[in-house]
């Protein structure tokens, strides 16, 4: 026995590799008992468990994939199932609606640990992805304005927009007991907004959701893309005259070229070149910025020189404070990134500001000083009041404005590279003698734009 247990130790020692695949094999073998003791004996959903969704469904809401999926005691209600296809996309369930979905018939401890995190998400952002947008009131021709109605006599949220998300329209109107789907438009802008208690109608089957009412609507934006804007391609023939989208770093300048290039259905340019907003849809961030090609030009420039080789420019422009802090986290954090809280104590941030804060002003005044027509655009009226700015812009640009679609980007406004707010900081980063300097620099800014007879700086520029 001795003698065996010798030559088997000799055996692995001069074979290494086969020991570990012995382990491998081992372990995994463990595992597959261990999985397969999980799963066995888990019980099924029964017809008369699976009857609340059959009897939702014969009223229209045409829930997916609940009765397929024999997820076991996890999914009882409704409303979790539609979050769940909205939330994870239709790879959850069959194309047809009748096939079982990709993740299989577990059930037991899976699915309630599913529904665990479900029921958490739920109670952060009870209506999923969906965003809502107000209270409405009911559009003079609704046949025209939301071309989708349906009866639903259990109303609710989910049942509303699931349906208008079915039938791919990004709107979804709830009117006491029926849901229209449809589009922004002209007929139906979204521009006047209602006192919410007009439409304090509880939804049928939701006690604490609104519902609206026959007169006044309930609005809610779903997760289907208004593609009516979303064409683009480079100028038809080459441009006669150069217009620049000039800002500071850090005001807005990308996402104003999102804005235009929905817009105006073309690509803007750049005075540089930027592979990640290229690999990004900006495609005319690869072109030479004289090719004419592109309907404006992004730069950042503020001598006399480059200033004057631009025919027109949008200047856009930004409360300094923010703008600062939004560079400062492009520099150390990228395009949506954030920099890290050892950037914001340490010695990069002060220089930063000594730096960067003379030009955000000198940058102003060099544009209005040696443009040769100027748009002044605040980025904070741009986005309280998107509509109007964004269609002053295009009208600079020569190209006509089309409202369907400046209500088009209304909805599709974000895009990819707006970062989604300013990380909240456990302390106001400007010193004391950051923002007396600033606040000299606002002052200037603000007098040189009275002077050219526009619209000073907001008010919330100062004081802080």
């Amino acid at each position: 026995m001795a003698k065996l247990w010798f030559k088997f130790q000799r055996y692995f020692r001069r074979k290494p590799v086969r020991f570990f695949t012995f382990l491998v094999l081992y372990l995994t073998a463990g595992s597959l008992v261990f999985l397969h003791s999980g799963f066995v004996g888990q019980p099924a959903i029964s017809q008369s468990q699976a009857s609340p969704a059959a009897g939702v469904q014969a009223e229209g809401a045409e829930l997916p994939f609940l009765g397929d999926l024999h997820l076991g005691r996890g999914f009882r209600d409704t409303g979790e199932a539609s979050n769940i296809a909205r939330r994870y996309g239709p790879w959850f369930k069959g194309k047809d609606g009748s096939e079982r979905a990709k993740l299989g018939d577990y059930g037991g401890a899976w699915s309630r640990a599913l529904k665990g995190r479900i029921v958490r998400e739920k109670e952060e952002e009870r209506d999923g992805s969906a965003v809502f947008r107000g209270c409405f009131r009911r559009p003079d021709n609704l046949s025209l304005a939301l071309p989708v109605t349906a009866a639903m006599p259990n109303m609710s949220v989910d049942k509303c927009v699931d349906l208008c998300t079915e039938k791919e329209y990004p709107l979804a109107a709830l009117a006491g007991t029926a849901c229209h789907c449809g589009f922004p438009t002209t007929r139906f802008p979204l521009h006047e907004r209602e006192d919410e208690q007009l439409c304090a109608q509880k939804c049928s089957a939701e006690e604490f959701e609104s519902c609206g009412t026959p007169r006044y609507f309930i609005v809610y934006q779903t997760q289907v893309q208004d593609n009516r804007c979303m064409d683009r391609r480079f100028l038809p023939a080459k441009s006669k005259q150069l217009i620049a989208l000039a800002s500071f770093p850090g005001a807005g300048n990308t996402w104003a070229r999102h804005l235009i290039e929905l817009a105006t259905g073309f690509y803007t340019g750049s005075y540089y070149f930027d592979g990640s907003l290229y690999n990004k849809g900006f495609k005319g961030e690869r072109d030479h910025w004289r090719s004419g090609r592109t309907i404006c030009i992004k730069t950042h420039e503020s001598g006399q020189k480059e200033i004057e080789a631009f025919d027109a420019a949008i200047l856009l422009i930004r409360n300094p404070y923010k703008a600062l802090m939004a560079e400062f986290n492009r520099k150390y954090g990228g395009h949506i990134g954030f920099a890290a809280h050892a950037h914001w104590k340490g010695k990069e941030w002060p220089e930063f500001v000594r730096n960067y804060a003379p030009w955000w002003a000198t940058h102003t005044l060099d544009w209005l000083k040696f443009g040769k027509k100027v748009l002044v655009v605040h980025f904070e009226d741009l986005k309280r009041d998107l509509f109007v700015q964004l269609g002053r812009m295009v009208s600079l640009l020569g190209v006509a404005v089309r409202e369907d679609r400046l209500l088009c980007v209304e909805s599709q406004k974000d895009g990819n590279f707006k970062r989604s707010g300013l990380r909240k900081l456990e302390y106001d980063p400007y010193t004391a003698d950051m923002q007396k300097v600033i606040s000299a620099y606002i002052k200037m800014v603000d007098a040189a734009l009275k002077g050219r007879n526009v619209t000073g700086v907001p008010d919330d520029y100062y004081p802080r």
